[in-house]
């Protein structure tokens, strides 16, 4: 054994590099084997001491309960549970722990799912204890662990007690447990402030965990182990084999990976053999040391995860074969044994069998008959089988054998199909004997041809019973497997076998065999034996004859011949086979198309295998090209069976498919006229469907497959551009005529009918796409086919209609799928549990559509907010900063509102999901619809030119012709919708408007007949278009619309229209009736005389009835409604003769009050009763009408009423009778004349309205003891108001709720309601992850703390922000700035700022607030104002006066902080030192936070005035640089790259920054005194100073606005900033600025 193993190591692949390693390195393992050994690698590992927190990867809470998933799997053999700061109120006293060993994503799919954890141990706890062992009888080996505390030890008296707050730590009252300090509920979670609003006070945060009455550490006494999910099912086990397949394909990896380290072993260890092999240079020792790191420790992690990858595997596998086992334990294995005495006697025949000799001597006692009588269907399938083979041994070679098998087994066949057996019982009878026949036919002998007539008679014979199912199955579908097997082309391999002589078989069989005989390729179509002689056995008609007769392959040329000589050969050849041919006369006409039983098996309803393997066969025997094109035309004569067979011809179709699988057929049979006939084939089908739809209401499933089919063998064809593009055309009309129809089945629908209907729709996309020319063709062709259909239908021409309209007018392409990115709102993260992990999701996926209500929800059930799962009001989605109604598609939101301002199409769609009114008002914009502006510049006659098409192909007459058909509006209302559509895209070409203008078309009368739905905006649009006609073409048009009895007709239903309610109806009928009557007098009179009733205005006064009221509404709209052009005016003087107009105005002649005066004073009862009669409001429109640009008219109205008619434009009532008066005097005022004249009227009424004014300006003055002065200034009169001199209001800061200030409330904390954010300290800061401050801005509103806290308490439903904003203006607020006024107690400031700076950290997320954070809040503001930047983008408030006034505030913000810390001196040096920093460092800094620009703003705080007007020129020339550096070089550097001078717009936000802070010290801060400590007095002086501060920022900010915003050059800029004197010429100052800096 020894040297057995010795030899092994020696003989190893591995075996010299492991040796040369242990030289080198130190040698522990062999590490690039293929099959670790799992002993050696894989030791046992000893428990250990784990923290349940450091093996955790997941988990999720309950009240109660906390899961845990573990890393991997473990087994636990003890648990230890420390409790620390354990509170009295509630203790644990009992505690589940539950284990689980399957393996799953997130421990969330084992949540509120019991079965599927095992309960391990229960431990009960005494009050107050606080260490707990948990041992397990055996260990445990779990994946997840559950712990469950579930039972309690609580003190009710404690848990009665007072809470402490979590925000301001105030203690509050258990109930109703709401801090009154802060509003805040006290029952929310400490650590991450979420609220259990199903239990108040849980055990558990069921967010965090977070437990407040105890603190739980859990260590583990374990080991980890390769354990496996175990398999339980089917889908266990399907599980189980993906799984080993992923471990294989990873091991796999793994050991490629190792392998790929051999190479660079073998190369190190022979670079060291090289070099004598021992570690002496250094070159040495570094190649010894690679070799150690590359084999030690790559190949060793290698090999340690190809070790566990393996160890898992075999843990599968073992599981694997443990199901299986016990699934074949548990399965019963039933098994049949034959008699043994039988089956060792059939095999010792076998045996005998093979000697040819003793054949004979066994057939002669009678064997054959013995075996198919009794041993044939006996035993088991194997005894079976051997007696089978038995009797194939015993007839090989043996003719008489063989004569009589072939007869017993046909005599069995006859008998079977003779008798009146049942079904069963035939199948039972010849099934071993067709089996048999099988074998023996696959047995190559001499009497091969013999057993292949004997399967030819039985076929014959059972083709008479060719509808019998069981026949078939049992007798014809065996035979035509043994034919086809015959049929089948021997292989190469098999012919290379079959020329071979094998052992055992004659000379005579070899010959005989028919594989290999050969036959030139010109005859193999040919067929030179008669198939009825052949199994008559006639002479001649063998298998020996045939071969006997063929012509021998010729002979080769000789090598070296000439080419005359083998042409001389071919031709010999040639012509002499040519002359046998004709001389012999052998071959036998077959016709194929005479192939009965082929189309009987074909399509036998009975039998699918049947049918399949006749198609084979015919496959088969289409492999010779020329026998091919023959049997397609065959089967091409079976293609009307495929309508009656139905699915039975599955197997045809799929034969025919294949044989036309190659283009050059699809060509020939297209040249034989083949898509004709499937057309053909095709309508007959259609129009089966449609007798069946009329007379009966049953369907079958299968119905349309035929149909199908077809359809799929057409389209096909048309598959090929050439056959498509020259049969379009003719192909055209039916697939449109089979479409139309397949859209009318109702009853006869099926899924096959509607599969056609869309390959219909596809074929019809495929012919009719291309040029312009060929749609226009197609759209000629529909409308001759939408003429074929009757007036009955109306719906197929809905589909001819539609698809016009799409060519005309063609729809907005369908959006792909696309990706949606979900995020929380970030100011939202301490609020919203939960994150979307999944981003970017598709939309495809389950949840992501249609709507974004979808979405919402989705959101709702990842993260586990199940209270806004209903709720549609709680929670917002916003793309693109925009809100986003829930009840919108996400896909038109994708396209309409994220694609445009999308970098790219592929760019996720970022969708930001909050709470609504978390935090405040949302002031961005609500999208509640996505209806597209229409484009109003477009060309209509370009954009519809194919609309064209109609006027040329006769589409318009058609479509006129379908409106007439139309009489029952409810069932043609589809048709109806279609046709207004199509003909309201046809008019917005001139060409058609003019042809529906044509006499001939009866366009107009078409549509009279059709008013209640025609009139929406299309008989207007072609009369408006026909009134632009000449006019003699015109009245020629007019002779078309309408006679006068339908114009009588129509204004009898005027009143109609009326009373029913249909106001825009009669809006349309009265703006298309004056159309109708232009150009004949007759008609004109008629409509005239039609209002001539109800055109006495007293009458309706008095009666005012309802028919009255809307004969006069009708009169209205009628003229309104008339065209300002020469037959407008006609109609008008028409109305004029009439005398309506002098009606008109001899009703307000009559009834208004008389008067001069042009003021109206509508106390007047007469002016009352007047503004109430019900005529008056008709008469203004009717001569509104009337008057509108038509002279005479106008004329009319101006003689007298223009004065009544102004005083009535004074009224306001709900009549609008002022409101109709103006726009009648508007109406006048087209012409010059009568506009003059109203003029003139109004200029009277204004100076006696001033008159009036002035008049009680003096009488109220006079009355308050004062009077006006010659210059219109107002002084006091009366001593008396002298007296009010003593009350004085408030001055400087108020409250906005109280309105007292420190007057009134000298002691209460006022603050400043702030707006907050986090943002970049710098923008320029040369880093990818910046540092990150905050930027406040305001809208300069005051409120006591006291007021502000109190108002949060009323309004508990509301947030504490959110009731801010409403004493804000309605402007954001998320801080409150308090101000130290002058008797304010200096503890009272310090706790509002301490709150202040809480409200900043909350916002901003930013923890350390002090006055560096200040200063840098105070410098982003005052780049607002040098930018431009707008102040209320993020609160929706504030401007720059609000904003310019919280600057000193800021400022002693920051101060307070610098002298309660005594930090002053140190920060006057660090600024002084910054701004009197060389010019080397310019650059340097230019790019920091705490750069220039902060101590800029810093100097206010710390630098006296006299130290700011030393280094502010320096200063100026510094913040110079930094703008040049910062726009050269964006990337930050130390050297300017670029010296030039740039434009004046780069420096000059720069400059209004120094001009600010330049300002702060000459405007706001001038007063303060500027001995002493600069900071301490700077602080007073803003402390006591408010309103000369607000009066100072005025004017800081006037001197911005008026003087720095509009500078334009550096000249004027340095004028504006008082340093012109000192720096001389600005761009000298600046180039020599530029020079110094390196």
């Amino acid at each position: 054994m020894l040297r057995t193993q010795n030899q092994q190591l020696a003989n190893h692949a591995n075996g010299q590099l492991y040796a040369g390693l242990a030289a080198l390195v130190e040698f522990d393992g062999y590490y690039l084997e293929s099959e670790p050994c799992l002993v050696c690698n894989n030791p046992e590992v000893a428990y250990s001491q784990l923290k349940l927190s450091g093996v955790k990867v997941d988990s999720r809470y309950t009240t109660t309960t906390q899961l845990v998933k573990l890393v991997g799997s473990h087994t636990i053999s003890r648990v230890f549970l420390r409790i620390g700061d354990l509170k009295r109120s509630k203790m644990v006293r009992t505690i589940n722990v539950y284990y689980n060993n399957r393996t799953v994503q997130s421990v969330v799919e084992l949540k509120n799912r019991p079965s599927m954890w095992h309960k391990a141990k229960k431990v009960s706890l005494s009050g107050g204890q606080t260490d707990v062992k948990v041992d397990f009888p055996l260990p445990i080996v779990a994946c997840n662990l559950m712990i469950e505390y579930a039972d309690f030890y609580e003190n009710m008296q404690a848990s009665s007690e007072t809470l402490q707050c979590p925000r301001c730590s105030a203690s509050v009252p258990a109930h109703p447990g709401v801090c009154g300090n802060c509003g805040e509920n006290v029952f929310q979670c400490h650590k991450c402030r979420a609220i259990n609003y199903d239990e108040k006070d849980p055990f558990l945060c069921n967010a965090c965990g977070f437990c407040k009455y105890a603190k739980f550490e859990y260590t583990l006494t374990a080991k980890p182990c390769c354990a496996v999910d175990p398999i339980e099912s089917e889908e266990d086990r399907k599980k189980a084999v993906v799984n080993i397949n992923g471990l294989l394909e990873r091991a796999d990896k793994i050991y490629k990976k190792l392998m790929s380290y051999k190479p660079t072993l073998e190369a190190l260890l022979a670079w060291v053999n090289d070099h004598g092999g021992e570690v002496t240079s250094a070159a040495a020792a570094a190649a010894a040391a690679a070799l150690a790191l590359k084999y030690c420790s790559d190949c060793r992690l290698a090999f340690d995860d190809l070790s566990k990858v393996i160890q898992k595997v075999l843990a599968s596998r073992r599981e694997l074969l443990r199901y299986d086992r016990q699934a074949q334990e548990g399965a019963g294995a039933a098994a049949a044994s034959a008699p043994v005495f039988c089956q060792c006697c059939v095999t010792l025949l076998r045996a005998l069998a093979t000697n040819p000799r003793l054949r004979v001597t066994l057939c002669s006692y009678g064997l054959i008959p013995q075996l198919l009588e009794h041993n044939l269907r006996r035993g088991t399938p194997q005894s079976r089988g051997e007696v089978c083979q038995l009797l194939c041994l015993l007839t090989k070679d043996n003719l008489s054998a063989t004569l009589e098998l072939n007869e017993l087994i046909t005599s069995r066949v006859r008998l079977a199909l003779s008798s009146a057996m049942t079904s069963a019982g035939v199948a039972a009878a010849v099934r071993h004997e067709m089996a048999l026949l099988s074998a023996a036919v696959q047995k190559e002998d001499s009497c091969w041809e013999h057993r292949l007539r004997c399967v030819v008679r039985i076929f014959m014979m059972a083709g008479k019973e060719h509808k019998n199912p069981v026949v078939i199955e049992s007798v014809t579908l065996p035979c035509l497997k043994i034919l086809q097997g015959v049929m089948q082309p021997p292989t190469a391999t098999a012919a290379a076998a079959a020329a071979a002589p094998q052992p055992g078989t004659s000379a005579g069989a070899a010959a005989a065999k028919p594989a290999s005989t050969s036959v030139t390729a010109g005859e193999q179509s040919e067929v030179h034996l008669n198939a009825a002689r052949w199994l008559e056995q006639a002479p001649g008609h063998s298998f020996d004859a045939w071969r006997s007769r063929k012509v021998k392959r010729g002979r080769e040329p000789a090598k070296g011949a000439s080419r005359a000589e083998v042409r001389a050969l071919f031709l010999m050849e040639k012509y002499g086979r040519r002359w046998r041919q004709r001389t012999t006369q052998s071959a036998i006409a077959v016709n194929f198309l005479d192939t009965s039983w082929l189309r009987r098996v074909l399509f036998s309803p009975s039998s699918r295998q049947a049918r399949q393997v006749a198609a084979d066969m015919v496959e088969t025997l289409a492999h010779e090209p020329a026998r091919k094109r023959r049997i397609l035309d065959m089967l091409a004569s079976y293609l009307g069976d495929v309508s009656e067979a139905g699915e039975t011809a599955a197997e045809f179709i799929g034969l025919y498919q294949k044989l036309i699988n190659a283009n050059h057929w699809k060509y020939y049979l297209t040249t034989k006229g083949i898509l004709g006939l499937l057309a053909d084939l095709i309508t007959k089908e259609i129009e089966s469907l449609n007798k069946l739809e009329e007379t009966t209401l049953n369907s079958d499933l299968s119905q349309g497959y035929a149909l199908k089919e077809l359809t799929d063998l057409l389209a096909s064809f048309l598959e090929l551009e050439s056959v498509r593009s020259r049969h379009k055309a003719r192909l055209l009309g039916t697939v449109l005529h089979g479409y139309l129809s397949l859209r009318r089945l109702v009853i006869q629908r099926t899924k096959l009918v509607d599969e056609t209907q869309e390959r219909l729709l596809q074929l019809l996309e495929d012919i009719t796409s291309g040029t312009e020319a060929e749609t226009r063709r197609f759209m000629a062709i529909c409308v001759e086919t939408v003429a074929r259909y009757g007036r009955g239908d109306v719906r197929t021409p809905v589909f001819i209609f539609e698809r016009l309209c799409s060519i005309i007018e063609p729809e907005v392409n369908e959006i792909g799928p696309f990706l949606l990115s979900l995020e929380k709102d970030p100011q939202q993260e301490d609020f919203l549990q939960g994150r979307m992990v999944g981003n970017p999701y598709p939309s495809t996926d389950a949840g992501m559509g249609p709507l974004m209500r979808d979405v919402k929800n989705r959101i709702c059930r990842d993260c586990e907010l199940v209270a806004l799962l209903e709720d549609d009001t709680g929670m917002e989605l916003l793309v693109n900063n925009k809100i986003i109604s829930l009840d919108l598609p996400v896909k038109e939101v994708y396209r309409k509102v994220w694609l445009p301002s999308a970098s790219s199409d592929t760019e996720p769609m970022r969708i930001v999901y909050r709470m609504r009114g978390l935090l405040g008002d949302a002031t961005e914009e609500f999208i509640e619809s996505l209806e597209t502006k229409t484009d109003t510049d477009r060309d209509d006659e370009e954009t519809y030119r194919m609309a064209n098409v109609m006027s040329d192909c006769g589409g318009l007459q058609e479509l006129l012709r379908r409106m007439e058909y139309i009489d029952d509006l409810q069932r043609c209302r589809p048709l109806l919708t279609v046709l207004l559509r199509l003909t309201g895209l046809c008019i917005k070409t001139k060409r058609n408007r003019t042809a529906l203008t044509r006499p001939e078309l009866r366009a107009v009368a078409v549509m009279l007949r059709l008013l209640a739905l025609c009139l929406r905006a299309i008989m207007a649009v072609v009369l408006a278009e026909a009134t632009s006609l000449d006019l003699d073409v015109y009245r020629r048009f007019a002779t078309t619309c309408g006679s006068v009895d339908e114009i009588r007709l129509l204004l009898s239903h005027v009143n109609t229209a009326q009373s029913k309610g249909a106001g825009a109806l009669l809006q349309q009928l009265m703006r298309v009736l004056p159309f109708l009557t232009f150009g004949s007098q007759e008609k004109m009179r008629l409509l005239i005389d039609h209002f001539q009733p109800v055109l006495d205005f007293d009458e309706l006064d008095a009666q005012h009835t309802a028919e009255a009221a809307a004969q006069l509404e009708s009169l209205c709209a009628l003229t309104a409604g008339i065209e300002t052009n020469c037959m407008g005016n006609q109609l008008k003087d028409m109305f004029v003769e009439a005398g309506v107009v002098e009606r008109a105005l001899a009703y307000l002649r009559d009834h208004a009050p008389p008067g001069k005066k042009a003021l109206l004073n509508t106390n007047d009862e007469q002016w009352k009763s007047f503004l109430a009669r019900p005529a008056l409001n008709y008469v203004l429109r009717v001569l509104a009408g009337l008057a509108t640009k038509h002279e005479p008219t106008q004329l009319a109205v101006a003689a007298e009423s223009i004065p009544i008619i102004h005083r009535l434009e004074q009224v306001s009532s709900d009549q609008h009778v002022g409101s109709l008066a103006e726009n009648l005097l508007e109406a006048l005022r087209t012409n010059r004349q009568v506009a003059t004249k109203i003029e003139q009227v109004r200029k009277q009424t204004r100076q006696e309205k001033k008159r009036l004014a002035m008049a009680m300006r003096k009488h109220q003055l006079g009355a308050l003891g004062m009077r006006a002065n010659d210059k219109g200034q107002v002084v006091i009169k009366s001593s008396v108001l002298r007296q009010l001199d003593d009350i004085s209001d408030e001055q400087g800061l108020t409250c906005v709720i109280c309105r007292e200030g420190y007057k009134f409330q000298p002691t209460k904390v006022l603050g400043i309601y702030t707006y907050t954010k986090r943002c970049p300290l710098d923008d320029a800061e040369p880093k990818q992850r910046k540092t990150m401050g905050y930027t406040t801005v305001t809208h300069f509103n005051l409120v006591h703390v006291d007021c502000h806290m109190a108002a949060v308490r009323l309004a508990r439903a509301r947030d504490e922000w959110e009731s801010a904003a409403l004493q804000n203006a309605n402007t954001r607020c998320n801080g409150l700035l308090p101000l130290w006024g002058p008797q304010v107690a200096e503890s009272a400031f310090a706790h509002c700022l301490a709150r202040h700076n809480t409200y900043l950290q909350e916002s901003t997320g930013h923890r350390d607030v002090g006055y560096q954070t200040t200063v840098h809040d105070l410098k982003l503001l005052l780049l607002r104002f040098a930018q431009e930047r707008s102040f209320s983008d993020d609160s929706g408030g504030g401007g720059p006066q609000s904003n310019v006034y919280i600057i000193p505030h800021l400022m002693h913000m920051a101060l307070y902080v610098i002298n309660s810390t005594r930090i002053g001196q140190r920060e006057l040096k660090n600024v002084t030192t910054q701004l009197e920093a060389t010019a080397d460092r310019w650059v340097e800094t230019s790019f920091e936070p705490d750069g220039p620009l902060f101590w800029l703003a810093m100097a206010p705080l710390v630098l006296a005035p006299d130290g700011w007007r030393r280094l502010r020129l320096r200063s100026l020339a510094r913040l110079l640089v930094l703008a040049q550096a910062r726009h050269v070089q964006p990337g930050g550097g130390r050297a300017l790259t670029e010296r030039a001078p740039q434009s004046f717009a780069l420096y000059r936000p720069y400059l209004i920054f120094f001009g600010l802070v330049d300002g702060l010290y000459g405007t706001v801060l001038a007063r303060a005194p500027a001995d002493g400590d600069w900071c301490a007095a700077l602080a007073e002086y803003i402390r006591h100073h408010d309103q000369q501060l607000l009066e100072a920022c005025d004017r800081l900010l006037r001197a911005y606005q008026q003087e720095m915003l509009p500078c334009a050059s550096l000249q004027e800029m340095f004028d504006v900033l008082g340093v012109l004197a000192e720096t001389g010429e600005p761009d000298a100052f600046l180039r020599d600025a530029l020079q110094q800096v390196p």
